[in-house]
């Protein structure tokens, strides 16, 4: 059953039962309200005849039974009101000569309710005579506290069952039409409420059969749940879009980042199968082959962190004595050019950290200074604090870059134009910065980094310290590094149980 047929029947079938319950509740209390109106009426026409009857004992007056006298017949006539008087002291119940009435009730010599002429106490009851439906009220008449008799008053009530009935048929129809009325407008609601979520499905269906990732919703209402839908469905677009495209990219940049060693190496073979193994062919091999393994590491790397298969120990770490190690491997590494290599600031920080990760982290922004880095320019290194964060500063005064660049340095195997470094050649794979910023996200840390063409590059890494900050806010995550969030954030603390 479909969501639209579901909540035209849920609306139809609570629409039903609350307008029964009303109309039940209205029937009672219009019934209820006529029959009190009768009912005290006979209650004050009996009451009236009790207070004007004498009940006359054998011996008083010259009487040999128990007889009743009336002190005024009139009361004995109220409009509309029958009343019958029965002695009941004896086994034969009889009706007093004097009590007779002429009623529309012809023919009806015995007492209006026979089975209530031995009452104790006041009771109503309803009978239908000569085909006239009677409310009575009985009330026993009490003397030297017994029961000697009772009084019955009775008035016809089928007006009262006429209008009832009436009542009852204009709601039954009342009730027929509010249910053809809630079909109907039950229809026109769902299908107008649940008409954006036809379009997510249309465009969902676009999507699947066309792969057509540019499909948006237009949304013109007012921004409640199905509003916010649509604003979430054309957000997980957007970033659907962005992580295919990002996808292909990467899918072609393998493509040609493994095909640029392979034909390398094939040409060198093709070389030494036709004039013989010499050194220069063994080293391009070599070379090569180096390149294209440390390549597929950090392609194996990248991929492990995506699906969350690396668990990273987070443990008390002295920071400072990281930076230094780094510090002191920056000056072999650039021990053959003409480079200084500095620390600007130093201070000793403690974090929640993984000093193999921090290091890599460290070397990769290092190496990319130096490798952008003219001779004669200066690689800086700096440890400091920042608020509750501990900040780690590369930078350099190299070639730096344009926004454009800025954009995307972080892309994976997303390069510098490679005429641009100090040697010319493509030795890396453009994999380094992004294995930097999975660490720093394993590390609840953020990097930033800022360049100007011709005035150098510098990196910033904060880390949180260790006991002041305990997360990163999610706002200050990329859409990418939000992907990878609930994977990458398996990092593991020793020091925890």
């Amino acid at each position: 059953m479909t969501i639209r047929r579901k909540l035209t029947l849920w609306y139809i079938g609570l629409l039903t039962l609350i307008i029964t319950l009303f109309g039940a509740v209205i029937f009672g209390v219009v019934r209820w309200v006529m029959l009190d109106a009768v009912d005290t009426n006979l209650s004050r026409a009996a009451d009236d005849v009790l207070e004007n009857i004498r009940v006359i004992h054998p011996g008083e007056f010259g009487a040999t039974e128990t007889t009743i006298v009336f002190r005024r017949l009139e009361v004995l006539r109220p409009p509309g009101v029958f009343v019958q008087v029965w002695l009941t002291q004896d086994e034969n119940t009889r009706i007093e000569p004097s009590l007779e009435q002429e009623t529309e009730l012809e023919g009806i010599r015995g007492p209006l309710v026979p089975t209530t002429l031995y009452s104790e106490k006041p009771v109503f009851r309803q009978r239908r005579i000569n085909g006239t439906l009677m409310r009575v009220y009985t009330h026993p008449i009490i003397d030297n506290f017994q029961p000697i008799g009772v009084v019955q008053v009775g008035a016809p009530i089928d007006t009262i069952t006429t209008t009832t009935d009436q009542l009852l048929v204009f709601m039954v129809g009342a009730l027929a039409l509010a249910i053809l009325g809630a079909l109907l407008s039950g229809l026109v609601l769902t299908n107008r409420v649940l008409r954006p979520l036809d379009e997510i499905t249309d465009a969902a269906v676009k999507i699947a059969t066309t792969d057509d990732l540019s499909t948006r919703l237009t949304w013109q209402g007012p921004m409640d749940e199905l509003g916010r839908l649509a604003r979430v469905f054309n957000h997980m677009m957007d970033r659907l879009e962005h992580l295919f495209t990002i996808e292909q990219r990467f899918v072609a940049d393998v493509s040609h980042e493994l095909r640029t060693p392979l034909t390398a190496i094939r040409g060198n073979l093709d070389i030494i199968k036709r004039y013989g193994v010499d050194e220069a062919s063994l080293d391009a091999i070599e070379s090569e082959t180096e390149r294209m393994s440390r390549l597929v590491n950090d392609l194996l790397l990248l991929a492990r962190a995506d699906y969350g298969e690396i668990s990273v120990d987070l443990y008390p770490l002295d920071l400072d004595t990281v930076v230094l190690e780094v510090f002191q491997e920056a000056q072999v590494l650039a021990k053959d050019r003409a480079l200084n290599v500095v620390l600007d600031e130093f201070a000793p920080l403690r974090i929640q950290g993984n000093a193999d990760r921090i290091k890599q982290l460290m070397l990769n922004l290092v190496s990319n200074a130096i490798k952008f880095t003219p001779d004669g320019g200066t690689v800086g290194i700096a440890l400091r604090r920042r608020g509750g964060w501990a900040e780690i500063v590369v930078r350099d005064t190299g070639i730096g870059m344009a926004r454009d660049e800025l954009e995307r340095i972080f892309d994976r195997f997303y390069q510098v134009d490679t005429s641009r470094t100090h040697s010319g050649r493509r030795d890396g794979a453009g994999l380094g910065l992004s294995i930097a910023q999975w660490i720093v996200e394993v590390h609840r840390g953020r990097i930033n980094v800022e360049s100007e063409p011709g005035k150098g590059t510098s990196f910033q890494v904060r880390l949180p310290i260790l006991g002041e900050i305990q997360i990163r806010p999610l706002e200050e995550i990329s859409d990418d590094a939000r992907l990878r969030l609930p994977l990458i954030g398996r990092a593991r603390n020793p020091l925890e149980r």
